[in-house]
């Protein structure tokens, strides 16, 4: 099998009445996606879609060695904790605890056994017993990445990964995508014009 997640159309309905209406997605190993469109067209509601977060009306999603979700059917079990990582656009960290105590309580939330990745893998070592307050939007933007790709869930979901950073913080984060996805396939929702040179392919939502 040549994808790890492939989805038909998706119809997806909103509390106001707006219905969007998704084409199909074949996503690849190690590939780095950008999820593109104008605000308002609907990135994050598939996103979220995806992701088990919003009900589906119609379609159906599938991740390779996982059960297909189907609309109108409750989440699969596990799909946020083994099937799919997500990197949410503000990283919440509990402040009371250290950067570390923050990944083991999020490997405890996946069910992971494993002890979390070092921080030093995402450049900051020495900081494992300070607050996520201490750390600057790029850094914590940093943990977040290295807490979404915790286990071994074959896709990654990041929604506007870049948003609030500098140039600088912004390059360092998408190098550092580059350099841990492996062969897990990547989903980026953003209209950050700076992801285009790092990504194997775009998807423009109208």
């Amino acid at each position: 099998m040549s994808w790890v997640l492939q989805s038909t159309e998706l119809e997806i309905s909103l509390e106001g009445g707006k219905t969007f209406v998704f084409p199909p997605l074949e996503l690849l190993p190690g590939e780095l996606v950008l999820l593109q469109g104008n605000s308002g067209s609907g990135k994050s509601t598939w996103m979220h879609a995806l992701a088990g977060l919003l009900p589906m009306h119609s379609g159906h999603v599938e991740i390779t060695g996982h059960p297909i979700y189907h609309a109108s059917s409750p989440t699969p079990r596990g799909w946020r904790r083994h099937a799919l990582g997500l990197m949410p656009q503000r990283a919440f960290f509990w402040n009371s605890l250290s950067l570390n105590e923050n990944l083991a309580l999020a490997a405890w939330s996946k069910g992971l056994t494993a002890e979390p990745a070092p921080l030093g893998r995402v450049g900051l070592a020495g900081k494992e017993g300070q607050s996520a307050r201490t750390l600057s939007l790029g850094e914590q933007q940093r943990v977040n990445a290295l807490r979404a790709f915790m286990g071994t869930a074959p896709v990654i979901l990041a929604d506007e990964p870049t948003a609030s950073l500098d140039d600088m913080h912004a390059e360092q984060l998408l190098h550092l995508f580059r350099e841990i996805l492996g062969d897990r396939a990547m989903l980026v929702s953003s209209h950050d014009a700076r992801l285009a040179p790092f990504v194997d392919r775009i998807i423009t939502l109208p």
